[in-house]
């Protein structure tokens, strides 16, 4: 479960540089939650082909992570700004909230 919650947030942050069809086998296995045959259907392709695009748009994303560090740049800014809530008066919490907000939109 832990991996499939990590690569969802990886695509969402990466998936625009993966191509159309590594995006399409992507966004079937770990958003809607597909079978690997269900999604080879759907592409008329075979299995095989899925999972082997799969492990190599997995791949990418974790390497965009690794050069990249966006979901754990943005994890870490927003730990610490929730930490600054915890011990902010209310007008500073209300700024602090606007600010996590943005910055969960990204």
């Amino acid at each position: 479960m832990l991996k499939h919650i990590k690569m969802g947030l990886l695509n969402d942050y990466y998936g625009g540089l993966l191509t159309d069809y590594q995006q399409k086998v992507v966004r079937g296995y770990y958003d809607n939650d597909m079978s690997l045959n269900e999604i080879a259907l759907e592409l008329s392709v075979s299995r095989q082909a899925v999972f082997d695009t799969l492990k190599r748009a997995e791949e990418k994303l974790i390497n965009f992570e690794a050069k990249l560090g966006l979901v754990r740049k943005i994890s870490s800014l927003s730990s610490a700004i929730e930490q600054e809530m915890a011990a902010a008066d209310d007008n500073s919490k209300k700024l602090l909230g606007k600010i996590l907000e943005q910055i969960k939109e990204i």
